[in-house]
């Protein structure tokens, strides 16, 4: 029996439809071939938790009224997210010291918090290799007092000390072992910030240790007492000596680690290229006090 014209008609339009999207799906619309792999969408991103104190300002902080944190901290990571598809980045809010059990326990898979390098960290929990901050030490002593320009004025002269194994304990006891004959003279406080600039101010002790971008929050929030005090800005080289100046993150010493941390390097590699990371510096800090590698 002969076939139906208008069937005939119809198979053959739908044989030749078919031959168009066989050809359009082996072909980009630019006309290459495509891959034969799955694209980077069709794959899902390993979500990545990071342990992080919600402070201090500016790094992190609850913006006010609100329940969301805000910050360089959260600003840097969001374009570090931008860069790398396979992962997926989310703060979760815990005290520091849970930051690294966290990391032990497998809660967290990262640690962002201006987090610095000490032996006893590194021997526990991996560090990034790129920096992603600088917050360096200076010095505050009374504006009329010209005699401290460095460390190496400190001998002889008293500063309070918490008494709690921070860097500035570290680093008076490393000095007067250095320095037996003109030590720095310790006086143990429980004061809070705005009392302990009083104390300056009168001569109780002599300077006192603050990092860069915190001392940026004492001046806007103690204006007054700052009419008084001398801020001594010290070179990366003295600074360290104090207290390792360099922010890193953290992440557990295992294989998926160091692939994270390989990706993570990258990005703020990338972010130091462009020009992002000092955007994000500036926003949060201002132009002054960036060394050299932000700019």
């Amino acid at each position: 029996m002969k076939g139906n014209p208008t069937m005939k008609k119809l198979l053959a339009l739908t044989t030749a439809i078919a031959l168009t999207v066989l050809l359009l799906a082996g072909c980009t619309k630019d006309g290459a071939e495509s891959s034969a792999s799955p694209s980077a969408a069709n794959v899902a991103a390993t979500k990545i938790v990071i342990g992080n104190s919600g402070g201090p300002r500016p790094y992190s902080y609850q913006q006010d009224g609100t329940e969301n944190y805000i910050g360089y901290d959260r600003d840097v990571i969001a374009e570090v997210d931008k860069l790398l598809a396979q992962y997926e980045f989310e703060f979760q809010v815990t005290d520091f010291p849970s930051i690294f059990t966290g990391i032990n326990s497998g809660l967290f898979q990262m640690g962002v918090n201006n987090i610095t390098k000490k032996p006893e960290r590194e021997a526990q929990w991996l560090f990034g290799k790129e920096p992603y901050t600088y917050n360096g030490q200076v010095i505050v002593t009374r504006k009329d007092d010209t005699s401290i320009n460095g460390i190496g004025d400190l001998g002889g002269k008293k500063v309070y000390l918490p008494g709690t194994g921070l860097f500035s304990d570290i680093f008076v006891d490393t000095y007067n072992k250095a320095h037996p004959d003109n030590p720095i003279i310790g006086v143990p406080t429980g004061t809070t910030s705005v009392a302990g600039y009083e104390d300056l101010i009168n001569g109780v002790v002599d300077f006192g240790f603050n990092e860069y971008w915190g001392l940026k929050i004492s001046q806007q929030n103690y204006p007054e007492q700052f009419e008084s005090l001398r801020v001594v800005t010290l070179p990366p080289e003295e600074a360290s000596q104090i207290e390792d100046p360099l922010g890193w993150y953290i992440y557990p010493k295992t294989e998926a680690g160091q692939t994270l941390a390989d990706a993570v390097d990258g990005a703020i590699v990338q972010l130091k290229a462009n020009g992002k990371l000092k955007e994000l510096a500036v926003k949060w800090f201002g132009e002054d006090g960036l060394p050299e590698w932000f700019k």
